[in-house]
Parts: structure tokens; C-alpha cells; sequence
């Protein structure tokens, strides 16, 4: 598999300044092959906001993506994200994405419209699931993700991309399901074994630093990054914001299975030096070391509740919240409700419920939900 990672300067989304990042990215980075291919490009939204926001691929990268892949000889293109709740007829028009792709003659794909399942015969912990029906009718499929930030998992970027693939409220049970870092990496993996995605560009223009990745705060980062292995894009990224790419759960589970790496240190940066790129002030998660054997071996049940109950949590700011219940909606746990207090309605966490998943805090359009002790 190929290893090489292009990172190009882009100072911002001017069309023509980033198509042109986009360009040289993939021709050094090589294996970028759309040729009479039908092509799914799948961009990072989060929710549907502003994109100055940060917290949206950008539709400037879009269109020059779209451009892109049209001049390589793509026969169709195909647009598509799905929120964690995602309303009827949604297609991104606040972010920008829904018109750009209209503006460039691509299709938009929803993808509560049908089911497609696909499988990963040697899955970890999930061997199939339950996408949108789109991936039967494209061959191609590239990741464009934001470089965000992320409470639960440090780092989101083209491998945590495409678990939007699965429909809107579908997602919740895999909170359920596997809650922790850990499991929820391994299924993030997985995921990813299964689609086969064959090529990611990463918007890092503008990134998003701090309490990722619905709350954090635009960071101009000034680069387009490129690969068809999408664990190296992700490693390259982490490595620019100053995360030690191993702590990151979804990279060390990735470089666990041996598909797309041995080894970080196979990565090929075409001739840069990403030490050159790092930047000392990026605002990360942190990330907390376990080596307690008693926890891990001994006594794991009791050291888990104890954990649960030190652990971080999500805490409304009422003061913020609009009560559109949209926290409710997508907490898997059921752990979120609303109750009468005096003369409103307010926002009630059960914490003997709560798995810690912290996508209340993702979605929460007023910034209502913050993350603490």
C-alpha cells in the first residue's frame, strides 16, 4: 500500500488557491485514479451551521474537490454526509455544501434513503453494518475530512470521517455498544475495512482547536493534505497539532491490524519535514495514561464504576440551552430528559445512566454542553 502523505501550503479558501493545493497534493502523494470511476466524496458535517464555524468541511474544498475529480475523469460524483440527527431533507445548505454541490453539477446523496450493508469478515468487534444505500451505486470513495479536535476519541479526522456513512439516529447504538476508546476505535476500524475508502484530502486551512469537535474553536493551520492511506493522513495530522500520533485510540488500533502501516515511521512525506509544520500552540484534549494492573486485570469492574464516577462528564449550562432536545434525541444510553423546574422545562443528565460519549456535547448547536469534572 502506498505511504506517502502530501502536505501543501494553503493560506486560504480562495477557490483557486486551494484547488491548487489540491492539485499538487495529489500529484505527488500518486495512486489518485478516478478515471471513469463513480465517486462519493464524503465531507465532515457535524451539524448543519455556518462554515466559518469550523466545524464543517469547508465548501470552498468542497468545490475544488468536486473540480478536482471531475478533470481526473470521474464518470459520476456523488456528495453525502449524515449528521447524528439528520431531518428530512436535509443536504447542508447552512454550511454551504448542499448549494456548492448543486452550483457543480454533482448529486447529493441522502443517506437515510435505503440501506446498504457491508461487511468486514474479519472485524474486531463489528463485522457488518448498516450504511447508506449510496454505497451501492459508487466504486470510489474519498474522505474530506476538517481537522478537528474530539472529547471522546482526542482526534477526528479521515478514518472517524466516515462513520457518518451510517445514518443519522443509527449511529447512537454504537455509543451503546462500545463506549469506550478503545472498543469504539476498534469498531471506527473496522468500519473502515469494510467501506474501503480509496482516498482522503483533509481540510487543515482552518481547523478546529480546544473542546472538539462541535465546541472547540476555529485554528488556522494553512495546509491541504492528501493520501490514499488513510491511517498516514490521519498520523501526518496528529503529528502537525502536536498529538503523539501512538495515544491517539483509532491510529494505534489501525496500526495494530498491519493494513495501512507497520510502523508510523513508514510514513513518506514527499520530501517535507512534518516536524517543520508542528504547531506549539494548537489547544488539544488530553489524554490520560492507564497502567494500573489492578484496574485492568484484577479488579476491572470495581475500578471502572470508580473511574466513571471521577470521570468527565457533560454538564448543561442552562442559561445557554435553547431546549430543542436535540441531546435528547441522540443520546443512545437514554440517559438525557427533560424535567419541569419551576417555570420552564430544563435538561436532566442521569449519570448512573451516562456512558460518557459525549455526543450531546457534539451536537448541541448553542454550545450549551460543556465537558468537566
Amino acid at each position: 500500500m502506498n505511504k506517502k502523505v502530501s502536505i501543501q501550503s494553503c493560506a486560504s479558501y480562495d477557490v483557486n488557491l486551494v484547488y491548487k493545493a489540491l492539485s499538487e497534493a495529489v500529484e505527488t502523494a500518486g495512486d489518485f485514479d478516478v478515471r471513469g470511476k463513480r465517486v462519493l466524496l464524503k465531507p465532515n458535517i457535524l451539524f448543519d451551521t455556518a462554515p466559518e464555524k469550523a466545524l464543517t468541511t469547508h465548501p470552498v474544498f468542497l468545490e475544488a474537490a468536486i473540480k478536482l475529480v471531475r478533470e481526473k475523469g470521474a464518470e459520476k460524483v456523488f456528495v453525502g454526509d449524515s449528521p447524528g440527527i439528520q431531518k428530512p431533507g436535509f443536504s447542508g445548505k447552512v454550511c454551504g455544501l448542499g448549494p456548492v454541490t448543486e452550483k457543480m453539477g454533482a448529486e447529493w446523496a441522502d443517506f437515510t434513503k435505503g440501506k446498504a450493508e457491508v461487511f468486514c469478515p474479519e472485524g474486531k468487534v463489528q463485522k457488518s453494518f448498516s450504511a447508506g444505500e449510496i454505497l451501492r451505486d459508487v466504486d470510489y470513495i474519498i474522505s474530506l475530512p476538517k481537522l478537528k479536535t474530539h472529547q471522546l476519541m482526542l482526534f477526528t479526522g479521515a478514518m472517524k470521517n466516515l462513520f457518518g456513512l451510517i445514518p443519522s439516529l443509527m449511529k447512537s447504538p454504537y455509543h451503546v455498544r462500545y463506549p469506550g476508546q478503545k472498543d469504539f476505535a476498534a469498531m471506527i476500524v473496522d468500519l473502515n475495512l469494510a467501506v474501503n475508502p480509496a482516498y482522503a484530502l483533509m481540510d487543515a486551512v482552518i481547523g478546529m482547536e480546544g473542546p472538539g469537535p462541535g465546541s472547540g474553536y476555529p485554528k488556522h493551520v494553512g495546509l491541504v493534505l492528501a493520501s490514499s492511506n488513510l491511517l498516514a493522513i490521519d498520523a501526518a495530522a496528529c503529528e502537525i497539532i502536536g498529538y503523539p500520533v501512538h495515544a491517539i485510540p483509532v491510529n494505534k488500533e489501525a496500526l495494530a491490524r498491519k493494513y495501512w502501516l507497520n510502523d508510523f515511521s513508514e510514513i513518506d512525506y514527499c520530501g517535507v519535514d512534518v516536524n517543520s509544520l508542528k504547531i506549539a500552540d494548537f489547544e488539544k484534549i488530553p489524554f490520560k495514561k492507564n497502567k494500573n494492573v489492578l484496574s485492568d486485570v484484577v479488579f476491572p469492574w470495581f475500578f471502572r464504576k470508580r473511574r466513571e464516577v471521577k470521570a468527565t462528564k457533560p454538564i448543561i449550562q442552562h442559561e445557554k440551552c435553547v431546549r430543542c432536545g436535540d441531546c435528547i434525541r441522540i443520546c443512545g444510553s437514554k440517559a438525557m430528559s427533560f424535567i419541569q423546574e419551576k417555570d420552564r422545562k430544563e435538561v436532566h443528565i442521569d449519570y448512573n445512566t451516562c456512558i460518557r460519549c459525549y455526543c450531546c456535547h457534539e451536537i448541541c448547536p448553542a454550545k450549551a454542553i460543556e465537558i468537566e469534572k
